[in-house]
């Protein structure tokens, strides 16, 4: 029907899950009242630097994301690497920063590369906090502490593949 009401299509678990991790992240990531925080978008307003598939570029949308994400700029360093056959790890401990590996091949599409940083960047912060990494829940923790930090759309919208028209 084309008036029903409107319903949340997750099931009753993962919308209990949501309901308490959601201030246990808030809280654990120190982030206050979160009407206060501004909710990141992929436009000009927010990332200002032109977009292309160069070292400046790259770094000027790293600093950037960065920012956004609440961490502090000289406790991380982008590693841009060649494709590889296996994954690189989200984070790498170099002494007293943390370098994260970034694939070139992840260039092409910056709101994917926005994505990509912000999850392992969310990482950083749960480390921080103290966060068990064995979790099982981990991936999904990543992913809403992305919300959490105003970088959400970024990654919902990297995992929706585009539709031609």
């Amino acid at each position: 029907m084309l008036f029903t009401r409107a319903r949340l299509h997750i099931d009753d678990a993962i919308r209990d899950w949501i309901d308490t991790q959601w201030p246990w992240l808030v809280e654990k990531l120190n982030m206050g009242d979160l009407a206060e925080h501004l909710v990141i978008e992929p436009t000009s307003e927010f990332f200002p630097h032109k977009w292309e598939a160069t070292r400046e570029a790259v770094e000027n949308l790293f600093h950037t994301v960065v920012e956004y994400a609440e961490v502090e700029p000289a406790r991380v360093e982008l590693g841009l690497l060649e494709p590889q056959d296996e994954m690189p790890p989200a984070l790498v401990k170099k002494d007293d920063k943390f370098v994260l590996p970034l694939e070139i091949s992840e260039l092409r599409d910056p709101a994917v590369t926005v994505a990509i940083l912000s999850r392992k960047l969310a990482l950083l912060r749960l480390m921080d906090a103290g966060l068990d990494l064995k979790r099982d829940d981990l991936p999904l923790l990543m992913d809403l502490a992305c919300v959490v930090m105003g970088l959400g759309i970024f990654n919902a919208n990297a995992a929706v593949p585009q539709v031609p028209r």
